[in-house]
C-alpha cells in the first residue's frame, strides 16, 4: 500500500474535477436541477467539506494511536476491502451526506472551486501525520459505513471526487441548465 500513490490518484481526481467545473459560469454553477439534485456548487462545498473531514479524522486517529488513545477500539469489520466495496455495502440509494458535509453555506462556485484546491496540501501533508505508524492500523469511524483505516480513507477521497464529478456533469445535462 503506497500513501503517495492514494494522495497522488486524489489529487489527479481533482483535477480532473476542477477542470471540469472551470469553464461553468456563475447561473451554471447556482443552477438547481428539477429533481432537488444539488447544483454545481453545492456539490464541490460538500466535497470541500467532506475532504477536510477525512483528512482530519484521519490525522486525528494516527494523533491518537500515537499517545496510546486509539480513535477506534472496535473490530475493523472492513479490513482489507477496497472502498469501492465498501461504499456498495453500506450506502443505499437514499443516503444522505452525514450532517457535517451536507452544504449549508452556499456561496458562488469560483469560491468553492479555490477552496477545494486549498484542500490538496492538506492532504499532501498526510503522510507525515502518518509517518512510522502502520495505515491499517490507524482507523477511525466513518459516519455511514463505520470504521476505515487510513488508506480507506485516502482511496475514499479518490472515489468521491469521482462520484461527485458525475454528479456535476448529470447538472449540465439537466432540463434548464443555463447556456451560459
Amino acid at each position: 500500500m503506497d500513501l503517495a500513490a492514494l494522495i497522488r490518484d486524489a489529487n489527479e481526481a481533482r483535477a480532473r474535477l476542477l477542470e471540469r467545473a472551470r469553464g461553468v459560469s456563475a447561473a451554471q454553477g447556482a443552477f438547481k436541477p428539477p429533481d432537488d439534485e444539488w447544483s454545481i456548487a453545492e456539490n464541490v462545498e460538500h466535497l470541500v467539506l467532506a475532504e477536510q473531514g477525512c483528512i482530519n479524522r484521519t490525522w486525528a486517529a494516527a494523533d491518537g494511536l500515537r499517545r496510546g488513545q486509539p480513535v477506534w477500539r472496535g473490530a475493523a469489520v472492513h479490513r482489507g476491502k477496497p472502498i469501492e466495496q465498501i461504499v456498495r455495502e453500506t450506502w443505499g440509494p437514499a443516503t444522505k451526506a452525514p450532517d457535517p458535509a451536507a452544504p449549508r453555506r452556499r456561496g458562488p462556485l469560483a469560491y468553492w472551486l479555490v477552496a477545494l484546491q486549498c484542500n490538496q496540501p492538506l492532504l499532501d501533508a498526510l503522510p507525515g501525520a502518518l509517518d512510522g505508524l502502520d495505515p491499517h492500523e490507524v482507523i477511525t469511524p466513518h459516519p455511514i459505513s463505520g470504521p476505515w483505516d487510513a488508506a480507506q480513507w485516502l482511496a475514499f477521497v479518490r472515489l468521491h471526487l469521482q462520484i461527485h464529478g458525475r454528479q456535476i456533469e448529470a447538472v449540465t445535462r439537466a432540463p434548464g441548465f443555463p447556456t451560459a
